[in-house]
C-alpha cells in the first residue's frame, strides 16, 4: 500500500480568531483546527517489538513535549503532535513575548529514540515551522 502526504508544508495558515480574548483562547482555536507536525522515520530492520520514544524540542528554549501519536508499523516509525499543543506547551513564551502574532517562525527539533536488543539509535530533524494569521 501507497500513500502520499497532502501537504508537506511546514506553514500552518489560519483565519483571525474574532472571539480570542487571550494567548490561551488563540492557542485553544488553533487546537481545534487540528493541524499536527508529523513525522516518520524508516528503518532498515523490523521495529514493532522495539521501545521507541519521541518529542518535540523548541532549541531556543530547550522546552519540550512528548509526541502525541506515536505508531510502529514494521520497519516504520511515525507520529505527530497537534500544533495548537505545541504553542501552548514549547512556544508559550516565545509567543507571549511576541509584539505581533500576525505570522509566528517557530523552529523546532524531533528526537526519536529507538532501542531494540542492546542497541540504542537516537535520530534527531531540524526545521523551523510558521504559524500565519490571514483574512
Amino acid at each position: 500500500m501507497n500513500g502520499t502526504i497532502a501537504n508537506d508544508s511546514l506553514t500552518y495558515t489560519f483565519k483571525p480568531c474574532t472571539h480570542c480574548r487571550s494567548l490561551k483562547d488563540v492557542s485553544n482555536y488553533i487546537y481545534f483546527q487540528g493541524d499536527t507536525l508529523c513525522f516518520s522515520i524508516q528503518c532498515n530492520q523490523n521495529i514493532e517489538l522495539a521501545n521507541v520514544t519521541a518529542y518535540f524540542e523548541n532549541p531556543t528554549t530547550h522546552t519540550t513535549y512528548k509526541a502525541e501519536r506515536l505508531e510502529k508499523i514494521t520497519t516504520t516509525v511515525y507520529g505527530f503532535s497537534l500544533i495548537g499543543s505545541l504553542l501552548e506547551t514549547i512556544y508559550w513564551d516565545d509567543i507571549r513575548n511576541t509584539h505581533s502574532i500576525k505570522t509566528l517562525k517557530l523552529p523546532f527539533v524531533i528526537h526519536v529514540t529507538i532501542e531494540k536488543q542492546n542497541q540504542k539509535v537516537h535520530h534527531t530533524f531540524s526545521d523551523t515551522l510558521y504559524v500565519q494569521f490571514v483574512d
